[in-house]
């Protein structure tokens, strides 16, 4: 037996139980593809001088090994969290003898030996030895059996961009030496950035639809998306609410659409829209909104010069009143530089992550992620072109009492007013 243990840190590759955030974006049996192939990598890399054991999650569930795991030295990780299951992994280790440890994860492509190796060299001249992922996090944690500290586990919130920072207060005073910094693949954009060769052919924009209650209008409004589209560079994403099971899902499914579920709120709905997309262009689409013709080339136009941008507004009546509010409406748009939701927000996929996202309020995230745009100075592209919305919510709830409404709550948010306080006045889909 050698003094030094290397510990892999390897998961049953259950469908839907491994790489779940990557899995919201290619769907659970690639995710499960990608994730096998990190393991196999992992487990080729053989370093000098040092004993590989593999901590295995299987899930809770009795399942076959995997082939690629048969004649390894394996035990089961304890039950409970993330840090638990790392902080036990190493006491199983030094029980056992072993002087010194590293605990490595599987989805680290570019750990190779000479990564394992320096970590090793690292942890000789320290304490112990620490090593970041560009996401904030680490891929690789190692201690001598007399320095090692569950402290280095607790408190952790392992989802969260501060986990490696947060680790090494939780080491000190131990002497720690950091290795290099390597990307995991958590997402599609890890894939991305890694390498893009090895991805299928993507679509580059996603249409982006929050939903709820919705059926027939939905149906009509996805079926218009691929009339008006001039290229099929494009995915359909449906997000239900957690809560709402009336979605006809063979219909949609029909229509070569994805669904999520998110909770109830179009700001919580689109953004886990957007957690889905495969797309570099991110379009938000109400369900009772259809785009104009040749919808995809205008905006891939528009975003040559700009990171977003919006369509003007139509409504899908000939009423004398809602004429009048239409136009308002994109007088107001054009004055402002500030777009509603119901004129279709577009953004680079990029900057929408860059932004932090739609924020987390139960009213006016459209406008507040166009205010947030605009105080940073760039310029929101406002196209002539219109999308036509529903009349039907004027018609349910009266012409002038929607209106008055609509009016009043956007002028108590100008004047800072916070959303939640106002919410109950407006019925329609949040």
């Amino acid at each position: 037996m050698n003094q030094n243990a290397l510990i892999y840190f390897i998961k049953a590759p259950l469908l839907g139980k491994v790489k779940t955030r990557l899995a919201k974006s290619i769907g659970d049996e690639m995710a499960r593809m990608f994730y096998e192939s990190f393991v196999k990598r992992l487990l080729s890399r053989q370093p000098q001088n040092c004993d590989i054991l593999i901590a295995y999650d299987d899930g809770g569930l009795p399942c076959k090994l995997p082939t690629y795991l048969e004649n390894r030295t394996l035990f089961l990780q304890a039950k409970g969290d993330l840090g638990y299951k790392m902080s036990d992994s190493f006491k199983h280790v030094f029980n056992l003898g072993y002087t010194q440890a590293i605990l490595v994860g599987s989805d680290i492509p570019d750990v190779d030996e000479v990564v394992l190796e320096e970590a090793l060299s690292l942890l000789n001249d320290s304490d112990a030895v620490l090593c970041p992922t560009f996401d904030g996090g680490y891929y690789l944690i190692g201690f001598h059996a007399k320095t090692f500290t569950c402290k280095a586990f607790e408190g952790i919130m392992y989802s969260q961009n501060d986990v490696f920072a947060k680790t090494l207060q939780q080491l000190y005073p131990l002497h720690v030496k950091h290795g290099k910094m390597l990307r995991d693949i958590d997402t599609l954009d890890d894939i991305k950035a890694y390498a893009p060769q090895i991805l299928p052919q993507l679509p580059h924009i996603s249409v982006i639809i929050p939903v709820y209650y919705e059926d027939e209008t939905l149906l009509q409004t996805i079926k218009t998306i691929h009339q008006n589209a001039e290229q099929n560079n494009f995915e359909v994403i449906v997000i239900d609410t957690l809560e709402n099971t009336t979605l006809n899902r063979l219909q949609v499914k029909d229509k070569d659409s994805r669904i999520g579920f998110a909770p109830k709120g179009r700001a919580s709905q689109m953004n886990e829209g957007a957690l889905m997309a495969q797309g570099d262009i991110l379009i938000f689409v109400h369900a009772d909104t259809h785009l104009p013709k040749a919808w995809d080339t205008l905006i891939e136009k528009a975003l040559h010069a700009n990171k977003a941008g919006a369509f003007s507004l139509g409504i899908d009546d000939t009423h004398y009143a809602l004429r009048v509010i239409e136009t308002m409406a994109n007088i107001r748009t054009r004055m402002t530089k500030i777009p509603y939701g119901d004129q279709v927000h577009f953004l680079t996929a990029s900057f929408f992550k860059e932004l932090g996202y739609y924020a987390k309020i139960p009213l006016m995230e459209d406008v507040e992620l166009m205010k947030r745009i605009k105080k940073q100075g760039e310029p929101i592209a406002l196209l002539k072109e219109k999308v036509l919305t529903s009349s039907r919510r004027w018609h349910k709830e009266g012409i002038f009492y929607t209106t008055l409404r609509n009016r009043v709550i956007s002028f108590l948010y100008w004047v800072g007013i916070h959303p939640k306080h106002f919410i109950k006045r407006y019925k329609s889909h949040r």
